[in-house]
């Protein structure tokens, strides 16, 4: 395996890492948020998904694509989770429409969005030059 293969094979796989912790941050915020400050359902998941998000941008800048934090890059990752929340969305309306089984929807969800979010982090919201270890923070 060349070596822009392995680092497109690792890449993938440290993100689909961090996107795993990533679920479990917004769990763990969403029933803290839920259970301990009581605050309604789509107020919780909003507060879950806000703290995830930067959770999985620190993440993936510092350990998946080792580029420095910015505003910018920040802001195209956040529009990237947008979109891939509103494909996600639109996936399970679709099914749903059809008269899929909402099992199916959830595996066509699961099977392509992860992929999208993955290229549009990675070829947009993160484009540019890998740093070098010695940049790395």
């Amino acid at each position: 395996m060349n070596l822009n293969a392995w680092r497109a094979h690792t890449d993938f796989l440290l993100f689909a890492f961090i996107g795993i912790l990533n679920t479990c941050v917004h769990g763990g915020i969403l029933m803290w948020a839920v259970e301990k400050l009581q605050l309604p359902l789509l107020l919780a998941h909003t507060l879950a998904f806000a703290v995830a998000n930067l959770f999985s941008y620190i993440a993936n800048s510092r350990i998946t694509f080792k580029m420095p934090l910015g505003i910018l890059r920040y802001a195209r990752f956040l529009l990237a989770s947008l979109v891939a929340l509103g494909l996600t969305l639109c996936i399970a309306w679709v099914t749903s429409h059809m008269g899929l089984h909402y099992q199916l929807g959830f595996a066509i969800i699961v099977i392509t969005v992860p992929l999208f979010s993955f290229a549009a982090i990675k070829f947009w919201a993160f484009a540019g030059h890998r740093s070098t270890p010695s940049h790395r923070v």
